[in-house]
């Protein structure tokens, strides 16, 4: 995952760059207020998205829940119960 985030970014960053090269020389490809909103769209789209990931992990996950920490150094998964079978 880190690497398809960093890839995104490095590719986002060339297309800017190559966009600024362009402008550079005279040449335009696309306005700068459709840049602009563009880029505010991405922004808002990666706090959103941001704000869904931190709000799943503290309201459905448990990650201790399936592990019993009684048993020594490492953690070992938590048997069911001979009822529960």
């Amino acid at each position: 995952m880190k690497k398809l985030v960093g890839f995104a970014i490095i590719l986002v960053g060339l297309a800017l760059a190559g966009l600024l090269v362009l402008r550079i020389w005279g040449i335009s490809l696309v306005s700068q207020d459709t840049l602009l909103r563009s880029g505010a769209t991405l922004v808002v789209l990666a706090v959103g998205w941001a704000v869904l990931i931190i709000c799943w992990f503290a309201f459905f996950r448990n990650p201790a829940a399936g592990y019993d920490s009684s048993g020594g150094q490492r953690v070992q998964p938590r048997l069911p119960r001979r009822d529960q079978k």
